[in-house]
């Protein structure tokens, strides 16, 4: 993975950068906080970079945000939010099947009487609540590990080429859909169709987060050039106390 070095910048290289303006304040960070810049990789059509004010913390790099969250706090929450989703359809699905599997399994020896019935509805419920945790814990782990390894990967890539983009989310995509069919084993058309899958789900969401990300001022490099002004109001991250 190619690392992208601070490197010291003069404020006043701004002026002569285009769409950006002398005496622009989106560009022009206090001197007394100005110790770094990053330059942004060269896919991006503009020539301005991003002053880091008094720290080296690449995660501070607006370029590099996704849905307003900086990498470390998206993949985290992402990742969260979606083992909860999966614990809570396993335990849906666990709570179904524990309670499919015992009527089958007492169909021939139905109770005789009322507190026959009362047992034997309390340990079906008891049967259900337990496949739904051992369900939910299989489920979970299970997608969370799978979108984990995609956010991973959609952030590598966002950091090894300079900034976010749908390209990116596409081939973290399909990376994790071919993790996914390598551990499953499963047959050459399946692993079309789940490449096909990753890759789509990475196309949708990738363009969604770039409009908005557009929408709320960071620059897209792949918009037409008459949007360059509208996409170079980028703000600048807050100084650090």
């Amino acid at each position: 993975m190619a690392s992208q070095t601070p490197t010291s910048t003069p404020t006043t290289s701004n002026a002569s950068q285009p769409g950006t303006g002398a005496g622009n304040p989106l560009f022009e960070a206090p001197k007394e906080h100005v110790s770094s810049t990053w330059s942004l990789s060269p896919h991006y059509y503009y020539t301005s970079t991003v002053v880091n004010p008094g720290t080296n913390d690449l995660s501070k790099n607006p370029l590099l945000n996704r849905i307003g969250l900086e990498p470390m706090k998206r993949i985290l929450l992402i990742t969260a939010s979606a083992s909860f989703w999966g614990f809570m359809l396993g335990g849906v699905i666990g709570s179904r099947q524990s309670g499919m599997q015992y009527l089958a399994e007492n169909a021939h020896r139905l109770p005789k009487n009322m507190e026959g019935w009362y047992f034997y509805h309390k340990k079906k419920n008891y049967r259900m609540i337990w496949g739904a945790l051992k369900k939910g814990a299989v489920y979970s782990s299970k997608t969370g590990a799978m979108v984990g390894l995609f956010e991973v990967l959609e952030a590598s890539l966002d950091f090894y080429r300079g900034g976010a983009d749908l390209f990116n989310s596409m081939g973290a995509g399909v990376a994790s859909g071919g993790f996914f069919s390598a551990i499953n084993k499963l047959p050459r058309q399946s692993t079309k169709h789940t490449l096909m899958l990753g890759a789509g789900y990475g196309l949708v969401s990738g363009a969604l987060q770039d409009l908005s990300s557009y929408l709320k001022g960071t620059p897209v490099w792949y918009l037409p050039q008459s949007l360059k002004e509208r996409s170079l109001a980028l703000k600048l991250p807050e100084p650090e106390e």
